[in-house]
């Protein structure tokens, strides 16, 4: 069944196109990837599938019974209540019907109603058939749901009652996730869902998508997330959208195979229109052979010309110099404390980092990654220990959220201070 069709979608601003003549579908159980380089469109798409966006042209059609959950990419979850109240408003609903059942119970008890077979058998069937109803529809489950999802999203140490307004960014955007997860639509829409998942979350989150039992369209650019989640890829590329069969690395290689094919093909026309041009510039003065330059000149113009397929897209390449070769050792930790005077997130940090080494640091959020790199750079002061650089050492610091940047600047004003 098909849940949500696209077709012939078209988005401009100003005269710039962003997209023109899309066309996708995504049918029942379908893990769709939409993919492409950064730019090509792939959000706006996204924000006009969920009704956020409008587009110029096409049409979109989703049947009514049909629903849609739209995670945008960072989108935090926004809200005065506590963590546990905010997830818990997404079952109202069998909260509400909890309540009335409650209430039907009551009235099984009523002196009156016992007395009364008929009545009494009416509000027994009455009660049995919403019993199980309410069963079917997980109200008996969803608290258990609730604390299912908070476990995967690494909510699990945390005090329900919170309140959303004191979390981190990237704990707003694992709540928004968490809830939407729970609402459970016919469609899922993600952009960029791993943003701010450790591996043992993302992990979880693989699992969990590959048994949703809905249809999912989903944005990344982790290629290991969609080779173990897609079955489909659509790729935006040069404001168009082409459908493969699989997941990303089977793309990578029918695209591989496709681009060959268009390039024999136009390669081949090439030759072919080379030599209907020669036919006709040799032959089109003489008396004798006109009527047939003419005839391979009609030919010609008539010919659908195949444009050059791109094999590689433009990238831009960086090249650095080092201004002054640093000593063999570059830092240096000895028994680091991190962390915050009311708060220490980890201790006990030793290791040394040499020239030219390339290190990952990992672990699961809250444990004071990116706090490590903070006092590094002496933005957070270390709680005890000693962190000693090397000669001629000078740190380049890129951090999560950007902060260093100059808001008011232009991108290449930005640049140019620098």
């Amino acid at each position: 069944m098909i849940l949500l069709q696209a077709e012939h979608i078209e988005k401009t601003y100003g005269i710039e196109t962003i997209l023109q003549d899309i066309s996708l579908q995504i049918q029942t159980g379908e893990r769709v990837g939409l993919v492409g380089v950064n730019g090509a469109g792939k959000s706006t798409l996204m924000k006009i599938l969920a009704g956020e966006l409008s587009y110029d042209k096409g049409i979109i059609r989703i049947p009514k019974d049909v629903t849609l959950g739209y995670l945008a990419q960072n989108s935090g979850l926004e809200s005065e209540r506590s963590i546990w109240d905010e997830l818990l408003s997404v079952f109202s609903h069998l909260q509400k019907e909890e309540l009335e059942l409650r209430e039907l119970e009551t009235k099984m008890g009523d002196p009156a109603i016992l007395a009364d077979e008929k009545r009494y058998q009416q509000l027994l069937e009455n009660y049995s058939h919403r019993s199980e109803a309410f069963k079917e529809k997980g109200g008996y489950s969803y608290e258990g749901a609730i604390r299912g999802v908070l476990h995967g999203l690494r909510f699990a140490d945390f005090d329900y009652t919170t309140p959303i307004r004191t979390l981190s960014g990237g704990q707003k955007t694992r709540l928004a996730l968490a809830k939407l997860l729970l609402q459970s639509p016919t469609i899922l829409l993600l952009d960029e869902p791993t943003n701010y998942l450790d591996i043992e979350t993302l992990t979880w989150l693989e699992v969990y998508l590959q048994n949703y039992q809905g249809a999912i369209l989903v944005v990344s650019h982790d290629r290991y997330f969609l080779d173990k989640l897609v079955t489909v890829v659509y790729e935006i590329e040069r404001t168009r959208a082409t459908r493969y069969v699989g997941n990303y690395s089977r793309f990578l290689d029918e695209k591989a195979a496709r681009l060959e094919q268009d390039l024999k093909r136009f390669e081949k026309q090439q030759e072919e229109i080379a030599k209907l041009e020669d036919f006709i510039a040799r032959n089109i003065a003489r008396a004798t052979t006109t009527k047939r330059a003419q005839s391979r000149r009609k030919t010609l113009e008539k010919m659908d010309r195949l444009d050059k397929p791109i094999m590689n897209n433009k990238s831009v390449h960086f090249s650095f110099d080092v201004a002054k070769m640093s000593g063999t050792i570059v830092l240096k930790a000895n028994n680091v404390a991190i962390g915050y005077p009311d708060a220490v997130l980890s201790q006990g940090l030793t290791f040394e980092i040499e020239r030219e080494e390339r290190v990952a640091l990992v672990g699961p959020n809250g444990i004071g990654k990116s706090t490590l790199l903070k006092t590094i750079v002496e933005q957070l002061p270390k709680l005890r220990g000693d962190i000693h650089f090397g000669s001629n050492v000078t740190i380049g610091y890129y951090d999560q959220e950007h902060r260093n940047l100059n808001e008011r600047n232009t991108v290449l004003g930005e640049i140019w201070d620098e």
